[in-house]
């Protein structure tokens, strides 16, 4: 039996989407059964039309939360070095306000250079971009809990804070879910150890079996729990026949994708079962090869059921 609930929530991309379309589909996903609504943090395209349009996260994340009445909102994931550490967890807190505590607080690294030349934002080393993320996570813990008025100060090696306190707090007690992506075997997933809830990662099932046993090894060295982390996935899901002409998107790395789970309801559930049996209850779902509403319908009403027993 696996350690969690199956959780099955929806992803879809801030690029190449034009702003109308992008909030019809998370005001949609609000009336299925999906858990949370994935936007992602990139301030430029990093696939297709590399000059398309590229929603900004935080400011997106808030105008979906006051757009929707149930759905949870998370950027899967927002980048540490994106922006000043303090200055993202006031955004992240104000977003858990706005949306009455349906917020899930997704954080990585960050790693598309071209966007840090274009903004002027200084590309560091990826020990360094993932101490960032490390003390952001650690200051973050410190700024959820207790009084909202105590002032802290934070002195790290890359992160700094001086009399910082968060007046409105989150809602959501004792905080807002902390959920880390990325994979680096020696420095990121050390993080994932010792403080998420929910790690995400990519990869084939060898590779995300060698990744969750890391964690699981690193937690126990830390004298945490190891069950008490979720492990998640992109899993791509069309109920019926491929579309015709279907090739898998790239990877981001540019070699050949997933071929999605496909088929039947039957066939679907067989094939998320094999994440399940790996250790991943977290399955964040994608319309293979492009957005499709009604196939998003056709997973919330005759797949995710399968799973609630």
């Amino acid at each position: 039996m696996p350690r969690h609930p199956i959780r099955f929530s929806v992803a879809l991309s801030n690029q190449n989407i034009a702003w109308n379309d992008y909030l019809a589909a998370v005001k949609a996903a609000d009336e299925l059964a999906f858990e949370t609504f994935w936007t992602f943090d990139h301030l430029m395209p990093i696939g297709g039309d590399m000059d398309g349009p590229c929603h900004e996260c935080y400011t997106t994340m808030a105008a979906f939360a006051a757009a929707t009445r149930r759905i949870r909102i998370g950027a899967l994931v927002s980048g540490a070095a994106y922006r000043n550490p303090a200055m993202t967890l006031k955004l992240a807190t104000q977003v858990d306000v706005i949306s009455n505590g349906r917020f899930d607080f997704g954080i990585g690294a960050g790693w598309a250079e071209r966007e840090f030349k274009a903004f002027n934002l200084p590309f560091r080393s990826p020990k360094e971009r993932v101490g960032t993320l490390r003390e952001l996570v650690q200051l973050a813990n410190q700024l959820w809990t207790g009084d909202p008025t105590r002032k802290v100060t934070f002195e790290g090696k890359y992160v700094q804070a001086h009399d910082l306190f968060l007046n409105p707090r989150p809602v959501q007690k004792p905080r807002p879910p902390i959920l880390i992506g990325g994979g680096g075997e020696q420095l990121t997933l050390r993080v994932v150890a010792r403080y998420a809830d929910i790690w995400h990662g990519f990869g084939d099932p060898q590779t995300l079996q060698r990744k969750i046993g890391l964690i699981r090894d690193y937690a126990k060295g830390y004298g945490r729990d190891p069950d008490e982390i979720q492990f998640s996935t992109n899993v791509p899901i069309w109920v019926g026949e491929l579309p015709a002409g279907f090739q898998p998107a790239p990877t981001r790395g540019g070699g050949p994708g997933r071929m999605p789970a496909y088929g039947s309801p039957e066939q679907i559930e067989a094939r998320i079962r094999e994440y399940v049996d790996l250790g991943i209850t977290y399955i964040i779902v994608g319309s293979p090869g492009r957005y499709d509403l009604d196939n998003w319908r056709r997973v919330s009403e005759q797949v995710i059921p399968r799973f609630s027993r």
